[in-house]
């Protein structure tokens, strides 16, 4: 046995899990040390360190386009790092869709990084970078589809600065998994009928639950911050499609504050609990 191997068992470091293991939590894997959170929109770049005690230290936020800004920001981040490590988010150029009988098992969503084409069958595109979010109770799933080229232009600008990405995924679909465990698993059951409508970075995508199935999504991405009216044109006709008096929920994070807040004004008349919490998404992110 070589010394390090040695060493490496002797310091419990063998037993922890290696630092791009997709399948252990964030939280889990940097335990003890400084990582890094980016969250990446159409023109704007936010981030947030996790110091070694797990706590949220001060981020920053930096207009433009993520290529001008992360060499611009490359010292401050490689400071807030240990090993460069860090995740990143998303929020442009995807869709999220809804299937039916999508395979299923604990190595479904490991077997989605690896050889999506096993997963997908026929629905797999050569272009794109998947994640998946099955109904608890049914055969119902939220497909993620995220175009290849816009993620790997985004690891490749970190990685020429130094910073490695240990997790790459969409703040959105982020928001909507939590949102679904919340409801399912938290709660011990969601309401037969029901509206799930997610806002992240100025995209949008609205779930319905009928009879206690997923029966309908829209998603839109990059509508950007002033998009209200046409969010509201995506969610008037699929609330209707659910009995009046149906709860909705709302949740949703990011730097677009006015967005969020013009866009819950129009869904408090219908009743609609707001499930964001303080830095749900950097929480998310961090933790998950």
């Amino acid at each position: 046995m070589l010394l390090d191997e040695i060493k490496s068992v002797l310091s419990f470091a063998a037993f922890k899990p290696e630092a791009d293991d997709a399948s252990v939590s964030w939280s889990r894997r940097f335990e003890g040390r400084k990582t890094l959170l980016i969250n990446v929109s159409r023109n704007q770049t936010s981030w947030r360190g996790i110091n070694k005690k797990g706590r949220f230290e001060e981020g920053g936020v930096m207009e433009g386009e993520f290529a001008d800004v992360a060499p611009q920001r490359a010292d401050e981040w490689r400071m807030l790092a240990d090993g460069g490590w860090c995740v990143v988010s998303v929020n442009n150029r995807f869709i999220v869709s809804l299937e039916n009988n999508m395979m299923r098992g604990e190595n479904c969503v490991n077997l989605l990084r690896t050889n999506p084409r096993a997963v997908l069958g026929p629905k797999f595109d050569r272009g794109k970078r998947y994640a998946i979010c099955h109904h608890p109770e049914s055969s119902a799933s939220m497909l993620l589809a995220c175009e290849e080229s816009m993620v790997k232009v985004t690891e490749d600008v970190l990685k020429t600065i130094g910073i490695r990405p240990g997790r790459v995924c969409c703040g959105l679909f982020a928001l909507t998994e939590y949102a679904v465990h919340q409801l399912y698993v938290a709660q011990r059951g969601a309401a037969q009928n029901m509206i799930l409508i997610a806002a992240c970075e100025g995209s949008i995508a609205v779930l319905v639950q009928q009879d206690g199935q997923w029966k309908e999504l829209r998603c839109r991405s990059g509508l950007g911050p002033d998009a209200v009216e046409t969010s509201l044109q995506i969610i008037s006709p699929l609330v209707q499609k659910v009995p009046q008096g149906s709860p909705v929920y709302f949740i949703s994070d990011g730097q677009d504050a006015k967005f969020r807040s013009e866009l819950f004004v129009h869904l408090e008349r219908l009743g609609a609990t707001d499930m964001t919490q303080e830095d749900l998404l950097w929480n998310i992110l961090g933790n998950h």
